[in-house]
């Protein structure tokens, strides 16, 4: 008997540290992300974090409803000629596709500005596409 209860305590625990070692590579943020923009699957919760980081760091007013459209793809333009005049740690191609470069340079900005908030930033770094984490 104390044999079996042994072997069920060493089959549970083996079990129970499989899931905690498969659920940490999951709370990390995706590198591999897809891209935000016209052809791309544009998921709501990534379009509405690139909405959040154009509207913060452009000033437009665009709504963050998750959908990619017109003023979307046209914030992302603005967005990317405002990171090379200003703060882009390697040049952007100005194209409103929110990809791995774009988004590895405004998320380590973001990282960064005193004034982002850091709460959705972070939370933000895990849907939108970049090359390495971030946050």
């Amino acid at each position: 008997m104390k044999h079996l209860k042994a072997l069920r305590n060493g089959v549970v625990g083996a079990a129970a540290v499989a899931l905690l070692a498969a659920g940490t590579t999951t709370a990390q943020a995706d590198p591999g992300n897809p891209t935000v923009g016209y052809g791309y699957p544009n998921y709501a919760r990534q379009v509405a974090c690139v909405q959040f980081f154009v509207n913060w760091y452009t000033g437009m007013r665009i709504a963050v409803d998750g959908k990619f459209g017109p003023q979307t793809g046209a914030g992302v333009k603005r967005l990317q000629e405002i990171s090379n005049r200003t703060w882009a740690t390697q040049e952007l191609d100005v194209d409103g596709v929110f990809g791995p470069r774009t988004g590895q340079v405004v998320l380590t900005h973001a990282k960064n500005d005193r004034g982002m908030d850091q709460i959705r930033a972070a939370s933000c770094s895990h849907a939108v596409p970049s090359y390495s984490v971030v946050y």
